[in-house]
C-alpha cells in the first residue's frame, strides 16, 4: 500500500516500480531484508533526480513480502 502525499507521484512511481527493485538487487534473494532495503533507497535516489516527477511529492509504503 503506497499512500501519496502532495501529489500522486511518488506513489504512482513506487507501486509501478518497487517489485523489480527488490529482484534486481544484488542481495536477492540470499538477503531478502538487503535487497528490499537497497530497493527502498533506489527509489528514493530515482524519485530525488527525476526531473518528470512532481519532487513535493513523497509516499508512505506499508508492503509484505510472501514466499510458498
Amino acid at each position: 500500500v503506497f499512500d501519496g502525499h502532495g501529489g500522486c507521484d511518488a506513489a504512482a512511481f513506487v507501486r509501478k516500480n518497487i517489485l523489480t527493485f527488490i529482484v534486481e538487487d544484488a542481495e536477492f534473494p540470499t538477503c531478502i531484508n538487503e535487497a528490499i532495503k537497497n530497493a527502498f533507497l533506489k527509489a528514493d535516489n530515482v524519485l530525488a533526480n527525476t526531473r518528470s516527477l512532481d519532487n513535493t511529492s513523497g509516499t508512505t509504503a506499508l508492503t509484505a513480502l510472501a514466499f510458498g
